[in-house]
């Protein structure tokens, strides 16, 4: 097998076997770009990389794996280091100096694993692993479980960041759309949270009152009952409805009915939260 400018064999060839990796579907299968400017290098790797999860992109030259990065994404990069025209320190050099690319991690392959200069230079352009020539197949395999394993769990991790997102996006539409008031408080009564039913029956910002004490919201007489209900609150698990008043943005008094549940971390009450319903709305239901 013709490798690194010379003939040199593959070690141990007849103990190819079949990577073990994390589950991927037919249609989802985790590219690797492969760059050897010598076709025979890349069928040797082609071999044994042979694997169903794979993807392998072959590329002659420097300028051809960085066009491939651009179109295809890309969980690894295998990288010859002795290539005409760019060679693989400045092909590891502009991929790290595209943000789009600069993530991906890079495995050189080169006759010049054991010269120290060579391998300094490598670390510095930013690779993350070498592989001598001539190879072992198991070595190389493991290696390349190690990395497309890492990349599997980084695509999950995002995928479960989207879904989470997705669903507090949900959630806080949901919030938005009911009718109630639904509020946020600490021990000490301020602000934490407010969803725009508070806007629309009010009239004022939610913006204005995050962060502020509740208080103000509340006829003085009610707010003197309030601070008395609240203190009750953390020996409840939540509290039977009961009726106040809150001023508009106009000082006009509107009427709510109030349930409040304490709001705990580690067993410990951290403030409330409230919902607050236009007494005149549950009678016209």
């Amino acid at each position: 097998m013709y490798w690194g400018k010379r003939y040199l064999p593959l070690c141990n060839r007849s103990r190819i076997r079949q990577v073990s990796l994390l589950k991927t579907t037919a249609d989802a299968k985790i590219n690797i770009l492969l760059v050897d400017d010598y076709p025979a290098n890349l069928m040797a790797l082609g071999a044994v990389l042979s694997n169903p999860v794979y993807n392998l992109i072959e590329a002659h030259s420097g300028p051809a794996a960085l066009k491939a990065l651009e179109e295809k994404e890309v969980a690894l990069v295998l990288l010859d280091i002795q290539m005409p025209e760019m060679d693989g320190y400045e092909v590891a050099r502009k991929i790290r100096s595209n943000p789009r690319t600069r993530d991906i991690p890079i495995i050189f392959i080169t006759a010049h694993y054991r010269e120290d200069p060579s391998v300094r230079k490598g670390y510095e352009v930013g690779g993350q692993d070498y592989l001598g020539k001539p190879f072992d197949p198991e070595v190389l395999k493991a290696k390349v479980t190690v990395y497309t394993n890492l990349f599997l769990k980084t695509v999950q991790m995002e995928g479960e960041k989207r879904s989470l997102k997705e669903s507090e996006e949900r959630y806080r539409q949901m919030i938005e759309a009911v009718r109630e008031i639904i509020a946020s408080i600490d021990n000490n009564g301020i602000i934490a949270s407010l969803n725009l039913s508070f806007e629309r029956l009010t009239g004022h910002k939610c913006a204005a009152w995050i962060g502020k004490s509740c208080l103000p919201l509340l006829h003085p007489k009610d707010a003197a009952n309030f601070l008395g209900y609240f203190k009750r609150l953390s020996n409840m698990e939540a509290s039977p409805l009961f009726q106040t008043n809150i001023v508009d943005a106009g000082g006009k008094l509107i009427p709510v009915e109030v349930s409040i549940s304490p709001l705990k971390r580690d067993a410990e009450t951290i403030g409330a939260v409230g919902v607050m319903r236009e007494v005149s709305q549950r009678s016209a239901t």
